[in-house]
């Protein structure tokens, strides 16, 4: 071996080559996501709450045969456009490989059922789907700092869904206190019909002004609410990135004003955005509401918060994941 090379090898899986294993990566909400200020890194240092909800990527992984290597498919509504070459969920499946020594002989499959770019991290939960998952078929048995670690390299939000639930998370994303698990909120989640926008979480923060940052007090005092299982107040519901839109989008700004008049009182932005939510009563007639949104151009989608508990890993037939 050569200086500074890793010796790669095969290794036995735990399931047989007839099973594949299969994880739900849900999507994410942030209840309340504040910018304190910029690090001497270049990164932000952020306070934010987050949950999972129960709209959701499937992700499944099977082995293949000794030296077959990796083999990345996406399917499902959003998988257009997205080179499965270039997908995290494939960047996910090296780093582990590279840092276990061994080579990635596996098949992934992703099912892609939340919309990107949104704000609501869809590849950053597909990603740590891939981490959990090949955690569990090559039997590393790893502990969650190792699997932190790995995850942060990959992005900022890739921590969080490694814990899924509600969590506090601070630095720039990527230090997750996980919170007591929230009694289960109905929402809506409304997509704007607008384009693409690359790069559209590093320009929002690029856009950021030193007025826009605070103290991150509101998002604080939200995780003390959840960890004591009271509901999230709606005043501290906050995203330093609706001040960005206002100022920079007015073809958004123009959207959620159509949300408003159909009838969504309060809206809260997902992340960077596109995409926001509004909780709904129990009672509320979701399908009047969905026909309201999509009158004006939205994109619905109806979900819940997810437990952390509700998201187990599956062992499947290998040949119920192909096709």
């Amino acid at each position: 071996m050569t200086p500074g090379t890793t010796r790669t090898q095969s290794r036995r899986t735990t399931v047989s080559e007839a099973t594949s294993l299969r994880l739900v990566a849900p999507a994410k909400i942030n209840l309340a996501l504040e910018v304190l200020g910029k690090r001497p890194d270049g990164f932000h240092e952020v306070e934010t709450v987050m949950t999972t909800i129960d709209l959701a990527d499937r992700v499944t992984v099977t082995p293949r045969e000794t030296g077959a290597g990796l083999e990345v498919v996406l399917t499902g509504p959003y998988a257009e456009g997205i080179d499965p070459h270039d997908d995290l969920s494939r960047r996910a499946a090296i780093r582990v490989a590279e840092a276990a020594g061994i080579e990635p002989d596996v098949r992934i499959q992703v099912e892609k059922r939340i919309p990107s770019p949104g704000g609501l991290g869809g590849g950053a939960s597909d990603a740590a789907a891939v981490i959990r998952l090949l955690d569990r078929l090559w039997g590393l048995r790893w502990k969650m700092p190792r699997l932190e670690a790995i995850a942060a390299t990959l992005g900022s939000d890739v921590p969080f869904f490694l814990h899924a639930g509600a969590a506090r998370c601070t630095g720039r994303g990527e230090v997750v206190e996980p919170l007591r698990d929230m009694r289960p909120l109905r929402l809506l989640v409304l997509l704007p019909p607008v384009p693409r926008l690359e790069q559209k979480t590093a320009k929002r923060y690029a856009a950021l002004h030193p007025h826009d940052f605070t103290n991150g007090d509101r998002t604080r005092r939200l995780a003390a609410r959840i960890a004591r299982h009271a509901p999230p107040p709606t005043g501290d519901l906050v995203n330093a990135f609706e001040r960005v839109i206002e100022r920079t989008d007015p073809e958004l700004v123009a959207h959620y004003a159509r949300y408003g008049q159909a009838g969504a009182l309060q809206l809260h932005l997902c992340g960077a955005g596109p995409a926001v939510y509004l909780f709904i009563r129990e009672d509320a007639k979701a399908s009047e509401l969905r026909r309201d949104f999509r009158a004006v151009g939205a994109t619905v989608f109806e979900a819940r918060t997810l437990r952390r508990d509700a998201i187990a890993i599956e062992e499947r037939p290998a040949e119920a994941t192909e096709g």
